[in-house]
């Protein structure tokens, strides 16, 4: 198994998100931010788990390693992730990250969604989309 290069960025983050092509999309950071490897602030995570955007919006949920959409499909596979979740065969590597940009207001959400139950199959939507 060839090792991958250090990376400047691993000390900030806590989980890296693969898509269903084994693609690296995003980075959880210890700050809780959800940036993508260009730096681009997506959404920031509560304490629960809920992906909120800078808008207010909640987009979905994060909890053991899975990223999924607001209907319980799973948008992205995290490093080490646990519960039902659809196989993902082989996982990309991690590419360089651009250091994140500031980070901007955090907009407390107007509306949580209700956490849906666990699916096994790909949200057909990105992160950016929901």
């Amino acid at each position: 198994m060839e090792s991958e290069p250090a990376r400047e960025a691993e000390e900030e983050e806590i989980d890296v998100i693969w898509d269903e092509n084994g693609a690296a999309r995003y980075r959880i950071l210890k700050d809780t931010r959800i940036v993508d490897f260009d730096g681009h602030n997506i959404a920031w995570l509560d304490e629960h788990g809920n992906i909120i955007d800078y808008e207010g919006r909640h987009r979905g949920f994060y909890e053991n390693g899975v990223l999924r959409d607001p209907e319980g499909m799973v948008v992205g596979l995290g490093q080490d992730p646990a519960g039902p979740h659809p196989v993902l065969h082989d996982k990309g590597l991690i590419p360089g990250a651009t250091k994140a940009a500031s980070a901007p207001k955090k907009t407390k959400p107007t509306k949580l969604l209700k956490k849906p139950e666990a699916s096994l199959l790909w949200s057909k939507k990105m992160l950016e989309e929901l």
